[in-house]
């Protein structure tokens, strides 16, 4: 998702937090946890748009804004892309190995993936809120 700024962007970023929610919660239990992250940063974007539609940036904030969103939006999408792949490897109907390989494999993506959420919320509501 390529960002240029304005409202439509922080539409953009709050409407795929909640495809990408949406897409988690029902997900299997690898997925399911990390849902209530997704959600908040939903939560934030979708509280504050209203402001952005009538606050002023200088080009610094901008830039700053346009940034922030841009690493919300790179982060669900590849969360989105992990819940995708994830899903076509199979189910646990083959090996053990398989199985063991594919939990370890979601586990370990999930932590990085739960990290960037993470940051990249707080830097989101540190800007709105300073």
């Amino acid at each position: 998702m390529s960002f240029g700024f304005g409202i439509g962007d922080i539409l953009a970023v709050s409407r795929l937090a909640l495809d990408v929610y949406s897409a988690y919660k029902d997900a299997p239990e690898d997925f399911r946890n990390i849902s209530h992250e997704i959600k908040s940063l939903h939560i934030i974007v979708d509280r504050h748009k209203d402001e952005f539609r009538d606050k002023t940036l200088n080009l610094d904030e901008e830039r700053q804004l346009r940034e922030i969103l841009q690493g919300c939006a790179n982060v669900l999408e590849d969360l989105d892309k992990l819940r995708i792949k994830y899903m076509s490897l199979g189910s646990a109907q083959g090996s053990s190995a398989q199985a063991i390989d594919r939990i370890k494999w979601s586990q370990e993506n999930i932590v990085e993936l739960r990290t960037r959420l993470t940051s990249n919320t707080t830097l989101l509501n540190t800007f709105i809120t300073r």
